[in-house]
């Protein structure tokens, strides 16, 4: 090991005594790396962007898992008896043993009449936890939404969606806030008015546990995760669960979500992450011949060297060791100033984007990508350094010292 780092030391004399010819030679391998570290922080980047669009404006990190109350016998779909049901306290257990992987919603639906002193409207009633609106991807428009303690006290308050409060306040949802309304003979206090929307959304939310009391519908549960590879694994961690829990196991239940989706997203960063690395790639493949070609013409000048050496004792795997590491070090160096360039100019370039096309984008460097640049700087100097180490450790010590 000591014998390896002093080659690289002999290695960086030869870099500063030859600055322009090394850097010309290392030319190649410092625009392919930029260009290969551009295409990883593209990618990267780009898949963030795509996570926080499926987070934002999709289900596909969403596993919805349900009871199932019929089943298809012969194509004819049939009542399955005494269907297991889920209960709160599960709720609470999985919100627990999920609570650093995926965000727990459950839910019950009802049908009904929602009466406001002379108005009234048919709905749909949603009982759910204090998650609602990061499920919905909603926003308020007045008051608050469903808290903790009005899940867990089984509070008879409800928040309407804007549609229902307009049409109910006759055109001022502003007022609902604090006024009571019945739902299935029950007085509820509004409490929050959800944001306008383009469609008509007729629906009022109130916590899942009152709603739990008033109706016998089945409730299901959502889980939303982070990441949207994370939803198989997920899914086979919730199958078990359901064997160990009820007697019916797993296919008592519907377990749905969008995994061919999920697999197809993954394959196309994969895919693009592949073929733009690959075209990049040729460049570094030209850098490397540029490295050999600067180990080949230092092998050229120092064959006396290389012959005194070997005349006073240096064997052929010093050598070879010598000038792999003095091959390392150029392409490490290479690899380390591409890096450096392909950091700046894609951080340069992504804001100029940016504002010319008014699309928010972020490029971003994962550890992958030092790991790839470290890798491809050992291959380099391994793959281009072995003919030139080969070649000056076969030189015969007597020529190698008459040379001139």
């Amino acid at each position: 090991m000591g014998y390896f780092l002093k080659s690289i030391v002999i290695a960086l004399q030869n870099i500063r005594a030859n600055p322009l010819h090394t850097f010309l030679s290392t030319l190649g391998i410092i625009i392919g790396v930029a260009a290969m570290v551009g295409i990883l922080a593209l990618g990267d980047g780009l898949e963030q962007t795509g996570r926080e669009q499926l987070r934002n404006t999709t289900s596909l990190n969403i596993l919805n898992i349900s009871t199932q109350q019929s089943k298809l016998i012969d194509g004819i779909r049939v009542s399955v008896d005494n269907p297991p049901k889920f209960t709160f306290e599960q709720s609470e257990y999985l919100r627990e043993r999920y609570s650093n992987k995926a965000l727990i919603e459950f839910v019950v639906t009802e049908t009904g009449q929602v009466q406001y002193q002379d108005s009234t409207r048919a709905v749909y009633i949603q009982g759910n936890l204090e998650f609602g609106l990061e499920f919905a991807l909603d926003s308020l428009f007045d008051g608050r939404y469903i808290s903790r303690e009005d899940v867990i006290e089984k509070k008879e308050i409800a928040v309407l969606t804007y549609q229902i409060a307009d049409h109910l306040s006759s055109g001022t949802p502003n007022t609902m806030i604090g006024s009571s309304v019945e739902l299935k003979n029950q007085e509820f206090e509004v409490v929050g008015i959800l944001s306008k929307k383009e469609f008509d959304d007729s629906r009022i939310y109130v916590p899942v546990t009152t709603l739990m009391e008033m109706t016998d519908n089945y409730p299901r549960f959502s889980l939303k995760v982070t990441q949207a590879e994370e939803i198989p694994e997920l899914e086979k961690e919730i199958k078990v669960w359901l064997d160990e829990t009820y007697t019916a196991g797993n296919e008592a239940f519907s377990l749905v979500s969008n995994k061919a989706r999920v697999e197809q997203f993954s394959r196309g960063i994969l895919l693009f992450k592949l073929i733009m690395g690959a075209i990049t790639g040729i460049s570094v493949l030209v850098g490397g011949i540029g490295v050999m070609n600067v180990l080949l013409i230092s092998v050229t000048e120092r064959t006396k060297e290389i012959g005194i050496r070997k005349a006073t004792g240096a064997k052929k795997k010093d050598i070879v060791l010598q000038f792999m590491a003095e091959s390392v070090t150029i392409s490490f160096v290479g690899c380390i100033a591409g890096w450096v360039l392909g950091i700046v100019g894609i951080f340069t370039f992504v804001p100029i984007v940016n504002s010319i096309t008014g699309v928010t984008f972020h490029a971003a460097v994962g550890y992958s990508t030092v790991l790839v640049i470290l890798i491809i700087a050992m291959l380099i100097g391994i793959i281009f350094g072995t003919y030139p180490a080969w070649r000056a450790s076969q030189l015969d010590p007597i020529d190698a010292i008459r040379h001139e």
